[in-house]
């Protein structure tokens, strides 16, 4: 099973109900029963093909290595069913809200559909299992926030879920908050034990770097509180790239690399691991690798070049450094935003033990 050590968080991000006209879900949301801890648990999502092309789904992104996606290969002609079944390893306690995102060749844009669901210890669950992280008196779902990747001009959403665990009224407050991103509480005020929900906004429009865009934001536990490490946020959003109609030509670059998953072994006492990857060019136009970036402070990366003809293939090397591990609250990975229309984005996740 891949990926045990991503952090939950929650993730509301909706369209509208009708993506494209060539396929439709019975359900874009399904909620799981109730699954023991490290027992995997699985959602389908059935869809029929309303159209008269046949139906092809080019990919499915689960977003996280604690997903694995599984579906109907191949044309899918009208009338004719399918299924997208995806698995999450239930490697952490407490509750899981997921975003998949389907891409097909019906549309340009993917389908999101959202997995939902509770890993418990069979026993009862407890408020640490399902706030593990704690401000003051304020308990939070997660304190490491990552909005899905956004096109120019998208306004996508993320949750947190927070509980006042403390005696008095608490009021919630958001420190440092940049020009791209508006909070909305809801409620203004928590009583003793009451729970509610910090609603973000990112304003891609608001954004001036392509790929990955970082910050950290700030929970104020009291009146006249001030920013530190004790209650910060962090922050993560991916703009993509920009296409024109004339980059979809028969000279279009096509990105492929060897592993989007790097297990770097024991890490022990040693000061830094390294691993390789290799990203080749299987299109006829020139792959630019326009952005590459890492989600924790902790990664460093390096290749000869970011420009491969047709054919060519290099290695990227990257290092993991250990005393910089703690630093970021992002799990270490690498992104990679290309020139090639199908395949824009890439992010490489990096484990260790």
């Amino acid at each position: 099973m891949i990926g045990k050590y991503i952090l939950p968080f929650v993730l509301f991000v909706w369209g509208s109900s009708v993506y494209a006209q060539k396929i439709s879900f019975a359900n874009t949301t399904v909620t799981t029963s109730s699954t023991l801890w490290h027992k995997p648990v699985t959602a389908i999502f059935k869809f029929t093909n309303k159209e008269r092309t046949p139906l092809i789904i080019n990919d499915v992104d689960a977003g996280c290595g604690c997903l694995e996606p599984e579906w109907t290969k191949g044309e899918i002609n009208k009338g004719e069913e399918g299924e997208i079944a995806v698995t999450y390893d239930a490697m952490l306690l407490g509750r899981f809200d997921r975003i998949i995102e389907v891409h097909t060749n019906a549309s340009d844009k993917p389908i999101r559909l959202r997995m939902k669901g509770l890993v418990t210890t069979g026993d009862r669950v407890t408020v640490a299992d399902i706030y593990p992280f704690r401000i003051g008196d304020v308990c939070l779902n997660t304190n490491n926030v990552e909005f899905p990747d956004a096109n120019a001009g998208d306004s996508v959403s993320f949750n947190i879920d927070i509980l006042n665990d403390g005696q008095e009224v608490y009021t919630p407050q958001l420190m440092h908050l940049p020009p791209y991103i508006t909070a909305e509480i809801k409620p203004a005020m928590l009583a003793r034990g009451r729970r509610g929900t910090i609603k973000l906004t990112l304003h891609s429009n608001k954004l001036v770097n392509m790929g990955l865009n970082q910050t950290s934001i700030y929970l104020s536990r009291f009146s006249g509180d001030k920013v530190g490490t004790d209650n910060e946020i962090a922050v993560s959003a991916v703009l993509l790239p920009e296409f024109s109609p004339s980059d979809n030509t028969l000279l279009k670059p096509e990105f492929s690399i060897s592993a989007t998953e790097l297990d770097m072994g024991k890490l022990g006492n040693k000061s830094k691991l390294t691993g390789k990857v290799k990203i080749t060019n299987n299109g006829k136009g020139i792959l630019k690798l326009n952005a590459i970036q890492v989600f924790n402070q902790a990664l460093s990366v390096s290749l000869p070049r970011k420009e491969l003809v047709s054919g060519e293939s290099i290695t990227m090397k990257i290092v993991l450094h250990a005393k910089y591990l703690n630093i970021s609250k992002n799990q270490p990975r690498v992104l990679i935003i290309t020139n090639d229309p199908e395949h824009p984005k890439e992010t490489i996740s990096v484990k260790y033990e």
